[in-house]
């Protein structure tokens, strides 16, 4: 063989080898990488990003974890093991040196909100977490079926839709106006809180152009608009609204001094899924009439009666948030909820396996056996976790989960921990539940 055809073989001998060593760094690279990414996301998944504290109550976090920082306010007192118990001033603020690889314990004296800067190995920024302390306090489970009616503030906006106008042509007044979601508060500065309200004082204006007074995203705007007469002699904006609406869920607490917490998760509109603005609302005692067991796809539900009447009437509603509806129970209703109180379950004291849901579906409240299948502890939604109905009498009754369940309690070891939000459509005996602690945060 010639040498210079040596030379040339031994040259692509020597690039393929090198070829396949760039190739094993590479792979090698990408697994270590891997491996690190792993590591590092299954830190980030134990180190909560919201730790709930009940005041004056020692609150012992045993993470055990890489990771150490810095805890802000000086309202935070410390015992335990909690490494160097060092203050300093960090940007202006006094701070307390924690470190998450040993068992830390924390003393808040009362209701406030911390934050804690960690860094993976005390030297790579890793994570901010919120502290937050909520009050000390023993909630009652109630479990029992409610009617809920709420008066919207302002007329909720649906959709808009063209009108067939008197001169033979269609228009659509409220279309690139008004959007799904804005509340109409004002129409030519006079306050429409009801819909008949609302049709009184277009009639009266005509076809005059006007300004509309309109909520939207929490920002009130101002808009010009005019009525088109239409083909039945009255004058229409096109738009569909809505003011109040009404339902039943169950109330899931009931603290000794009257305040309650029900549904965990908001009151929305059906037809824009639009978190409802709240003018007022209040809780009725209701009656069961009937339970549609839930199928796969189809999910159950409560049908239950409810008179609106003031002798049923258990409390006034204050706040709609994502995480329930809460409020004030009339003074003469507290005492209906004698029963057992129970401590607050943290998050971190939630573990997979044997729970109860809590529930008056036959007559009385009364536990049945639930599995938590799954607890997602970064979640501040209203689907922190995931249950499993496994008590056969609840099975036989409901078939698991129906609608009209949302904020039954969920008990485990003594504590309430949870409330039940929503059901699987595709396998009623599965759905979600919050955090007790998220519910108490609002």
């Amino acid at each position: 063989m010639p040498d210079n055809d040596l030379q040339i073989e031994n040259r692509i001998y020597r690039l393929r080898i090198s070829r396949y060593r760039r190739f094993l760094f590479l792979l090698l690279g990408a697994g270590v990488l891997a491996v690190l990414l792993t590591g590092y996301f299954l830190i980030w998944n134990r180190v909560p990003s919201t730790i709930m504290m009940k005041a004056g109550v020692d609150q012992k976090l045993q993470l055990y974890v890489p990771v150490s920082g810095e805890l802000y306010k000086e309202a935070v007192e410390t015992g335990g093991t909690i490494g160097k118990q060092k203050k300093s001033e960090v940007q202006g603020r006094k701070s307390l040196q924690i470190d998450l690889t040993k068992t830390v314990t924390l003393k808040a004296k009362q209701v406030d909100s911390y934050r804690m800067d960690l860094k993976l190995f005390g030297v790579v920024p890793f994570k901010n977490v919120n502290v937050e302390v909520i009050p000390d306090v023993m909630l009652k489970p109630a479990g029992i079926p409610i009617g809920i009616y709420v008066e919207t503030n302002g007329l909720l906006v649906l959709d808009t839709t063209e009108v067939p106008a008197k001169d033979g042509l269609t228009y659509a007044p409220g279309e690139n106006l008004l959007k799904p979601g804005d509340y109409i508060l004002e129409w030519n500065q006079k306050k429409v809180a009801t819909i008949q309200s609302l049709n009184r004082e277009i009639q009266g204006t005509k076809d005059k152009k006007v300004t509309v007074l309109i909520r939207r995203n929490g920002e009130k705007i101002k808009i010009a608009m005019r009525p088109v007469l239409s083909s039945d002699g009255t004058y229409k904006i096109g738009t569909w609204v809505r003011e109040d609406t009404q339902g039943i869920g169950t109330l899931t607490y009931v603290t000794k001094t009257g305040e309650f917490g029900t549904l965990g998760h908001g009151i929305t509109d059906v037809d824009t899924g639009t978190l409802l603005n709240l003018h007022g609302g209040e809780l009725f005692q209701t009656q069961i009439v009937d339970i549609m067991k839930g199928e796969k796809g189809n999910p159950g539900e409560l049908q239950g009666y409810i008179n609106m009447i003031a002798k049923n009437t258990i409390g006034k509603i204050k706040k709609n948030t994502e995480q329930g509806v809460f409020g004030e129970m009339k003074e003469e209703r507290v005492s209906a909820y004698s029963g057992k109180a129970y401590e607050v379950g943290r998050k971190q004291e939630i573990e997979a396996g044997k729970a109860y849901l809590y529930a008056n579906l036959e007559g009385r409240a009364r536990m049945y056996e639930i599995e938590i299948e799954d607890i997602k502890i970064n979640a501040r939604d209203n689907k922190s976790m995931e249950i499993r109905v496994t008590d056969k009498r609840l099975l036989k009754l409901t078939g698991g989960i129906v609608q009209g369940m949302s904020g039954s309690p969920i008990i485990q070891k003594d504590k309430i921990v949870g409330a039940v939000t929503h059901v699987f459509v595709d396998d009623p005996t599965r759905g979600y539940g919050i955090f007790i602690e998220e519910m108490l945060a609002q």
